[in-house]
């Protein structure tokens, strides 16, 4: 049977995750929920990550696993986004700017929110996404709490 465009696009989203789990199953860690943003356009690309285990959001260096893994799985997660641009590119769609994803690891349920706004001329940039996106899941995670 030939792989359409679907199974490649989640086929590359899913080693996405299986990158954070392998991290955390380095360091005997394990989580409730991974966040992942990813940022790819033509000329960059952007891939970070939280999670958050017990209702508490949880940085990378708070999971346990080292600095050298985390900067692969970093490295690692880039090139999946460029990955993700390939493939859009040969199938003639429109690729996402934006990624983010959330992998709850108690149901096994994935989910995924795709934004084609460019950041990458802007003051903002992927980076300051990622932390307005952390920041948003944080609040959440705090009105819960009360």
């Amino acid at each position: 049977m030939a792989r359409v465009f679907e199974d490649e696009f989640t086929e590359v989203q899913s080693g996405m995750v299986s990158l954070a789990l392998e991290a955390l199953e380095t360091a005997d860690m394990t989580v409730d929920k991974i966040y992942i943003y990813a940022f790819g356009t033509e000329h960059e690309g952007f891939f970070n990550l939280f999670f958050v285990k017990d209702g508490k959001l949880l940085h990378n260096h708070q999971v346990g696993v080292s600095e050298e893994i985390i900067d692969q799985v970093l490295d690692l997660g880039i090139d999946d986004t460029f990955q993700l641009l390939a493939i859009c590119k040969r199938y003639g769609r429109q690729a996402p700017c934006q990624y983010k994803l959330v992998y709850d690891c108690n149901t096994k349920h994935f989910d995924g929110d795709y934004s084609y706004d460019d950041l990458s001329d802007s003051e903002y940039g992927s980076s300051g996404a990622f932390d307005d996106w952390e920041k948003e899941i944080a609040a959440l995670l705090s009105d819960k709490k009360q």
